[in-house]
């Protein structure tokens, strides 16, 4: 992933609405990014635990 860093100035009665917008983005794409990994690993841990459960039992 590549992060693109503009650098402009900006009015500073502008600083606030500019800052909140980009955190806003900053968020999303987090999320965007970030959730795909936990349902994944998510999917991981049942996986294995179904695994684990099936050999448990295998071996009794």
């Amino acid at each position: 992933m590549i992060l693109h860093v503009n650098l402009k100035s900006i009015p500073i009665s502008q600083t606030w609405s500019y800052t909140k917008s980009h955190i806003g983005i900053l968020c999303h794409d987090i999320c965007i990014l970030t959730i795909p990994m936990v349902c994944t690993v998510l999917s991981d841990v049942v996986t294995l635990s179904k695994i684990l459960s099936i050999s448990h039992i295998q071996l009794l």
